[in-house]
């Protein structure tokens, strides 16, 4: 294993370890969960030459989470679908929507819609690939139990991978994400809200199926003061059309 590659799989293991510092404290709940998603790729070249510049994304995610008596259950799945314009060999913008099936524990089951605004930046570093995200969301409360204030949440992501030179089409990954609510609503505290740090591998296994398997490390600062940090195994399975 030459010099990139320990710095790579180092780099990551210290980013967990220090999110996991800062999230731990006696007001904090951890557990375990997974990630489980499929997601699928495409442009619209098929309807017209001219729309090649668009793209579109729909992916599925379950999550589980281990905080029943009776083991480990399912306490969300997500149905993601956006379209984008590349508006060169960096930026894209994408529009999307969110549908949200929640299942809190002991609680009543509800649906979330959330749509999002993107603006996605791709750069390539010499060998090392670079990705920022900006996200800005809107969560909606389909539940009709009391009042609900709409959560307006900006989201950035910044993601860095590299080539692994011991197995062909094998790169690592890792990378942070931090989410902020910019007003008062019933979805959590204005300001900052959660942090989000990723680790992990992808493999390209043939030109147009990839799987990608790693770490999420999710911790919330919720607005009881009861703050949660889930583990989560991630785990992703795509295909481009």
């Amino acid at each position: 294993m030459n010099k990139i590659s320990k710095t790579i799989i180092f780099g990551a293991l210290l980013s967990v370890q220090s999110v996991s510092a800062f999230a731990g404290g006696p007001d904090t709940a951890d557990m375990l969960g997974v990630w489980g998603s499929v997601t699928l790729q495409g442009d619209f070249k098929a309807l017209s030459p001219s729309l090649d510049k668009f793209k579109w994304t729909v992916m599925n995610q379950t999550r589980t989470r281990d905080d029943s008596p009776q083991g480990t259950r399912e306490s969300e799945n997500l149905l993601f679908s956006q379209i984008g314009y590349q508006l060169n060999d960096n930026a894209s913008l994408w529009l999307g929507y969110v549908h949200d099936w929640i299942n809190p524990l002991d609680k009543p089951s509800y649906q979330e819609s959330r749509p999002y605004q993107d603006f996605l930046w791709n750069q390539k570093w010499g060998s090392f690939n670079f990705m920022a995200r900006a996200r800005m969301e809107e969560r909606i409360n389909e539940s009709n139990v009391g009042p609900q204030t709409d959560g307006y949440r900006a989201r950035q992501l910044l993601q860095i991978s590299h080539p692994l030179p011991f197995m062909d089409n094998l790169s690592a990954y890792v990378g942070d994400e931090v989410l902020g609510y910019v007003n008062k609503n019933t979805w959590g505290k204005q300001g900052f809200s959660e942090n989000r740090v990723l680790a992990g591998l992808s493999y390209q296994i043939t030109p147009k199926l990839g799987a990608d398997l790693g770490y999420l490390g999710q911790y919330v600062d919720n607005l009881s003061g009861n703050n949660l940090f889930t583990h989560n195994i991630q785990a992703n399975l795509r295909y481009k059309f």
